[in-house]
């Protein structure tokens, strides 16, 4: 993977999020779309993304499909940019206040 590759699949607010969601626990696309106003469609293209990147890793648990965090040094970079920048992606009301 080249770096602008891994950059490019955390340059994007959903999927920043979702690396946030599943780096809390493991979860599967019908939980993540419950949390996230996003479609199955493009939610199923933004997780290749960060599957491709080498971020979240996808694991069979009886008949579902929950994705792990596979690069916890990503939401390193995340928090580095949150900071450089002064903006968050917040995956939680709570995460706000």
């Amino acid at each position: 993977m080249q770096i602008e590759d891994l950059l490019k699949a955390l340059s994007c607010r959903w999927r920043i999020a979702i690396v946030k969601m599943v780096a809390q626990r493991p979860l599967c696309q019908c939980e993540i779309m419950g949390l996230l106003p996003i479609d199955k469609t493009n939610l199923s293209r933004h997780v290749k993304v960060l599957r491709m990147a080498g971020i979240i890793e996808d694991k069979v648990e009886g008949q579902t499909k929950r994705m792990y965090l596979k690069e916890p040094r990503a939401l390193e970079i995340i928090a580095l940019a949150e900071a450089i920048s002064g903006d968050t992606v917040y995956v939680s009301e709570e995460e706000k206040q």
